[in-house]
């Protein structure tokens, strides 16, 4: 069942998912759904916590270790990686965020938490450019991000980010350059 239900917040979305399209891509009855969990909401906000977190996760190992760029490049390296190994789950937990992130528990990191400490190191250190972290953050993470979101939308015949690789060097040079210290004569 929480795997039919991500396959379709991650299709439809979760505003236009229904029980008995969980339930039928599960092969359960309704009311079957409704014995492990007390609502839709209650259902979205389990499977969201649980990939966001996990998310997260990887996103904090691989930033633990390195140079501020080899830390910034392992970030764009993780996120494609979840996204190929989850893609439902990447959709739904990150891409659509917005849903619920607002119900996470107090204190839970967030994945732009983690990527404006290692910019905030970066810049102290005098490797990154000037400006406020969580800006650059949000500008470093969208230049990852947007290309998901273009695959997504337009399939893989256009781009194929899920499967192919040969467009992350790509993403990680966009990304990198976006936060960069400009060099000076």
């Amino acid at each position: 069942m929480l795997r039919a239900a991500l396959e379709c917040f991650a299709e439809l979305g979760y505003d236009a998912t229904r029980v008995r399209h969980i339930a039928e891509r599960a092969g359960v009855s309704e009311a079957a759904l409704y014995r492990h969990f007390p609502s839709m909401e209650a259902l979205g906000q389990e499977l969201h916590d649980r990939y966001y977190r996990m998310y997260v996760a990887q996103l904090q190992e691989a930033t633990s270790v390195g140079t501020t760029e080899e830390r910034l490049r392992q970030a764009v390296r993780a996120t494609l990686a979840f996204y190929r190994a989850e893609p439902d789950a990447f959709t739904f937990a990150v891409l659509r965020l917005h849903t619920f992130a607002p119900q996470l528990p107090d204190g839970t990191v967030h994945a732009v938490d983690v990527l404006v400490a290692v910019i905030a190191a970066g810049q102290r250190k005098r490797e990154l450019r000037p400006g406020q972290p969580l800006l650059l953050a949000g500008i470093f993470i969208g230049c990852v991000l947007r290309p998901i979101i273009l695959a997504t939308l337009t399939g893989a015949d256009a781009l194929d980010l899920r499967t192919a690789s040969r467009h992350d060097r790509v993403i990680e040079e966009a990304a990198f350059a976006a936060v960069r210290r400009e060099e000076t004569s």
